[in-house]
């Protein structure tokens, strides 16, 4: 998106915050910076922001805060003080050290080194501009690198982000200090890889990390295997989720869990499907090391993994394992359904789960029928009498009935 200075003054100071903000810190040197200025020449609008002000920060963040409310989060660093609202919308204010052009060229890349302020306009020392019109991810330094190695990871999320590249340059200072990221704490480590697995095209980018040795430092999982899943990743991005129904693609986008959609759950289950080192909850395990999953999530793995394992079990016609593989993925069926590219098969989990929540027979008809007391026999009639009805064995309440009957004798 070409802005000019006008336009991108009045894009910026229409926003009801932005005009207050700037407005208090008039007589100070108060820059806006970072992601919500590369954010609105891709023509989005970003929730979060990034300000860089000079002397006491604590005392103008208070009067930032008097104004338009919100809490304030304090870091160990005295050096930023964010502004957060229940909505989520976060407001970050870093004391500004040394001069402007020192700032900037401490940060990531140069698509998130461009500020501005009302007086100065546009101010872009590092050409980010240009390598955002270019679609183009470039570290200021290896340096920059060095000093927090996460910013290789998040190389590939911004890429991934705009569709674009990595500049060589950053790409071979990356094979080179690739091992560094273990330096990172699991959980930056976690919010970064599921924010890559959310964008549209993470396979391309994925192979990227795992081509230059970051990948395999983050996951602890053969090259050879990751290669398999990214290919997998590949066909369900390009192919399978363009097959599904309109509904269930705006479904992707929701959050699952940890900020990761449903989209990024899909391609996590692909991306670490067995064999793998094991997923032990709460435990140590090389893979857990280096990401730290919910408990949603670790338990929705487990269910597909198990699903899958069933689903490509052979010996058996895969109509007549559709119960079981539904019965145990439980609630990840659709995924299992949907990253395996067996959408023919959506119709039939359908109609499992209409049958399981509501078949011929309810619990209580059968412990009347069968005198059988609550326990793990009620549970295996019950799950034998609705996989008669699944595979159309049972079609009526009163075979139903002589179906049990049979059973308990």
């Amino acid at each position: 998106m070409i802005l000019s200075h006008y336009e991108l003054k009045t894009k910026i100071l229409a926003e009801r915050y932005n005009s207050i903000i700037f407005e208090v810190g008039k007589n100070r040197d108060l820059y806006l910076v970072g992601g919500y200025i590369r954010d609105i020449f891709r023509g989005i609008h970003s929730p979060d922001r990034d300000y860089i002000v000079s002397g006491d920060i604590r005392t103008f963040v208070k009067e930032i805060r008097k104004v338009i409310g919100g809490t304030l989060v304090k870091f160990k660093k005295g050096d930023m003080i964010r502004i957060a609202f229940k909505d989520g919308l976060t407001f970050d204010f870093s004391k500004l050290i040394g001069t402007l052009k020192e700032d900037l060229s401490k940060r990531d890349f140069t698509i998130n080194a461009i500020a501005w302020s009302p007086e100065k306009e546009i101010i872009d020392l590092c050409n980010g501009l240009e390598d955002l019109k270019r679609k183009r991810i470039r570290s200021l330094s290896s340096e920059n690198l060095i000093s927090d190695p996460l910013r290789m990871l998040r190389a590939y999320r911004f890429a991934a982000e705009i569709n674009g590249s990595i500049e060589k340059g950053t790409r071979d200072s990356i094979k080179t200090l690739n091992n560094n990221i273990k330096k990172v704490s699991s959980e930056r480590i976690t919010l970064e890889l599921f924010n890559l697995l959310n964008s549209k095209h993470s396979a391309r980018y994925l192979k990227m990390a795992l081509s230059d040795g970051l990948l395999t430092d983050i996951l602890s999982i053969p090259y050879r295997n990751l290669e398999r899943s990214i290919k997998e990743i590949s066909k369900l991005e390009q192919t399978t989720i363009n097959k599904l129904p309109s509904k269930i693609q705006a479904l992707l986008k929701r959050i699952f869990s940890q900020n990761l959609t449903y989209k990024g759950l899909f391609c996590l289950e692909l991306l670490i499907i067995p064999p793998h080192p094991p997923l032990v909850k709460g435990g140590r395990g090389d893979f857990q090391v280096k990401i730290k999953m919910s408990s949603a999530i670790n338990k929705r793995l487990e269910l597909s993994h198990k699903g899958i394992k069933e689903l490509k079990r052979k010996g058996v016609d895969l109509k007549n394992r559709l119960f079981d593989i539904f019965l145990i993925s439980k609630e990840a069926a659709p995924d299992i359904l949907i990253i395996k590219g067996r959408l023919d098969l959506i119709k039939d989990y359908q109609r499992f789960k209409r049958i399981w929540n509501k078949g011929f027979l309810s619990s209580e008809d059968i412990i009347s029928i069968t005198d059988v007391k609550p326990g793990p026999k009620l549970g295996k009639i019950i799950i034998e009498l609705k996989r008669a009805q699944f595979e159309g064995r049972i079609r009526s309440k009163r075979a139903a009935i002589k179906f049990i009957e049979k059973l308990r004798g």
